[in-house]
């Protein structure tokens, strides 16, 4: 089942463009810099173990924060951080770029009683595009956004585990696994399934515009 807020049903995309599935965290929104600060604030620390924040968040050496109590944490954070959080280098300028020959849409798994502040804060940046708060694997949501036009789609996420999701679901799909934070990338262990792997919206657009040139 696809959960999305608002519903895929109300965008309205232009059919003469390609589309852009574009996440937020990491991609857009500058999410890890500004949860080390918010973790060190709460006297926590990330451990840079593996891809992925339960497990990885520690009051002390020994003890790590459980399922419950990360999610807990990120409720928080979002709550706390969310309007407030700084963009990924490239992003405004690229994204603003590419608008003139895609459709953008913004798809990002954040909470979605967060969802207007994660509005909010595109549209301080001037990043007013579509946005979907999604709930777990994205495949199905960029299944059906792809099938509304039929034509060229893109997806950009830094998680491999949803770039494979979406590649899974509909391999016409082109996937970007973008990584920006240096940190993070060399805990990707899992990047078989994309077709390019980026690491700067400087790539990203030069992908992107091949077509045009």
């Amino acid at each position: 089942m696809i959960k999305t807020y608002p519903s895929i049903e109300e965008l309205k995309l232009d059919s003469n463009k390609s589309t852009i599935i574009c996440d937020a965290d990491e991609v857009i929104f500058d999410f890890m810099n500004e949860f080390l600060m918010f973790l060190k604030k709460k006297k926590l620390f990330f451990n840079w173990k593996s891809y992925a924040l339960t497990g990885n968040i520690f009051k002390d050496n020994n003890h790590s924060l459980d399922e419950i109590e990360v999610k807990e944490l990120i409720n928080n954070f979002f709550l706390n951080c969310a309007y407030e959080m700084k963009l990924v280098t490239g992003a405004f300028k690229t994204l603003n770029f590419l608008s003139k020959n895609f459709n953008i849409i913004v798809l990002s798994n954040i909470p979605f009683e967060y969802y207007e502040l994660r509005k909010k804060a595109l549209i301080k940046n001037n990043l007013d595009f579509p946005f979907l708060a999604n709930s777990g694997e994205k495949g199905d949501a960029s299944y059906k956004i792809f099938n509304i036009l039929g034509n060229e789609t893109w997806f950009i996420d830094d998680s491999p585990y949803q770039v494979y999701s979406v590649k899974t679901r509909e391999p016409k799909i082109k996937t970007i696994l973008f990584i920006a934070n240096d940190k993070l990338a060399k805990l990707i262990t899992y990047k078989k399934k994309y077709d390019f792997y980026t690491t700067s919206w400087y790539e990203n657009k030069k992908i992107l515009l091949k077509q045009f040139i």
